[in-house]
C-alpha cells in the first residue's frame, strides 16, 4: 500500500513517518513546500519526497493520504486526495467548521473513499487501559471523568501556526481532552457549559484557561480543566474516571516515585510508581492496581496502531477507530463550548445549535 505523508513538520517527522517504517507492506513519499524538512524526511526515512502536492498525487499515485499540515489546510488537501481516488487519515484538529467537516464526509463518500483522524492519545496504553477498565463488570459504569492539562505555555506564546490561534486554547491542544472523553463515554455529550480566560494575565481576545462541564446521557458529568498559565510541573494528560466501584487514573508523562508514609487513616504504606512516559492504575479507598505503562515513544506507538487499524478498516470496509463523523462530533463539542464562554449560558447540543454554528471559524 502507497501512503503519502502530507508535511514533514512535527507530526510528519515523529509520528506519521517513524509509525509508517514499522508496517510490514507500506511504500512511504513525502510532500512538504519546505525544502529543509523535504531534505531531512529523506535522509532519516529514505523515501521519495516532493515538493509540490499534484505532482505527488501524479507520480506517486498513493493509496492513501497521510495529512499533518496546519488545520487550516486540512479540508483542501482531504478533497484533492479524494478526487486523486485516495483515502485520508487527518491529523486532529480536522478541519476548521462543521460546515467543512461536512463538506469533506460528503466528497468522501461521493468519491467512493474513506476520511479518519489520527486521534492517537485514546489508543496510547495508558488511556487505553483507562476505558478497558470503565468498560469492564469488575468496576460498574462510568458515572463521572475529569481530564486537566497544566502548563506554563498560553496561546500568545505558542511557536508557528498555533500562536496565531489566540482564541482557541481548547480547539487546539484541548482537541486530545475533548476527543477522549467522547471515546470514554461512548457517545457525544448532550450540553456544554464552559468559561475561558486569561485570568488577567493579558487584556484582548485570548484565552489561557478553559474549564468546560460536559454532560452525557442519564446525568452522568465530566470537566475539562485546561491551565496554560501553570508555573508548576506541567501535566500535560491526567485523568480520572470515576466508576460505581472503583476510580481509575492515567498520568501522562514520565513519573519515578518512593512514596512512603501514613495517607490518612489507612496502614502506613511503602509505594513505588514507575512509567517512562506515564501510566495507568485503578484505585479503591487507599488500594492501588496497576493497569499499564506507556512506552518510551508513546505518541507513535499509537499512531501506528492507529494506522494499522485504518488501513485495515479501510480494506475491510469496517469502522476505523477515529472516523470523519468522530472528528465532527469534537468540533461540534468544542465550537459549544466557545458559544457557552461567549454567551455565559449553559449550551445543548441538538440539530438547532449545529445548524446555527455550522459556518463558524473555530481554526
Amino acid at each position: 500500500m502507497r501512503v503519502a505523508v502530507i508535511g514533514l513538520g512535527n507530526a510528519g517527522s515523529t509520528l506519521h513517518l517513524p509509525a509508517l517504517k514499522g508496517i510490514p507492506g507500506i511504500e512511504a513519499v513525502g510532500m512538504d513546500i519546505d525544502s529543509a524538512r523535504r531534505e531531512k524526511a529523506a535522509a532519516a526515512f529514505g523515501v521519495p519526497v516532493f515538493a509540490d502536492f499534484d505532482e505527488m498525487l501524479a507520480k506517486a499515485r498513493p493509496d492513501v493520504v497521510m495529512v499533518g499540515t496546519p488545520p487550516g489546510s486540512h479540508a483542501d488537501y482531504c478533497l484533492r486526495s479524494f478526487a486523486a481516488g485516495a483515502h485520508v487519515i487527518c491529523e486532529k484538529p480536522f478541519v476548521s467548521s462543521l460546515a467543512e467537516a461536512d463538506r469533506v464526509i460528503a466528497a468522501a463518500k461521493a468519491a467512493g473513499k474513506r476520511v479518519a483522524l489520527n486521534h492517537e492519545f485514546r489508543e496510547m496504553p495508558i488511556f487505553r487501559a483507562v476505558r478497558d477498565a470503565v468498560d469492564s463488570r469488575d468496576t460498574g459504569g462510568l458515572v463521572f471523568a475529569q481530564v486537566w492539562q497544566l502548563m506554563d505555555l498560553p496561546p500568545w506564546a505558542e511557536p508557528g501556526w498555533r500562536g496565531q490561534m489566540l482564541q482557541r486554547t481548547l480547539y487546539e491542544a484541548g482537541v486530545h481532552l475533548v476527543d477522549f472523553l467522547i471515546a470514554l463515554f461512548g457517545e457525544r455529550p448532550i450540553a456544554v457549559d464552559a468559561r475561558t480566560s486569561t485570568c488577567g494575565v493579558r487584556e484582548g481576545e485570548t484565552d489561557a484557561v478553559a474549564l468546560v462541564t460536559l454532560e452525557f446521557s442519564r446525568g452522568r458529568l465530566a470537566q475539562i480543566t485546561q491551565n496554560r498559565l501553570c508555573k508548576g510541573e506541567t501535566q500535560y494528560f491526567e485523568v480520572r474516571a470515576d466508576t460505581e466501584r472503583a476510580s481509575v487514573r492515567a498520568s501522562f508523562g514520565g513519573r519515578a516515585r518512593l512514596l512512603a508514609g501514613l495517607f490518612r487513616s489507612n496502614r502506613p504504606s511503602l509505594r513505588l510508581e514507575y512509567g517512562v512516559s506515564g501510566m495507568a492504575w485503578r484505585e479503591r479507598a487507599g488500594k492501588r492496581e496497576f493497569l499499564g505503562r506507556n512506552p518510551k515513544d508513546p505518541g507513535m506507538v499509537a499512531t501506528r496502531y492507529v494506522i494499522e487499524r485504518t488501513l485495515k478498516a479501510f480494506k475491510d470496509g469496517t469502522e476505523p477507530p477515529a472516523s470523519g463523523e468522530a472528528g465532527r462530533d469534537v468540533l461540534a463539542v468544542i465550537a459549544a463550548a466557545y458559544r457557552s464562554a461567549a454567551t455565559g449560558q449553559r449550551v445543548h447540543i441538538d440539530d438547532a445549535l449545529l445548524a446555527a454554528m455550522h459556518n463558524t471559524q473555530l481554526g
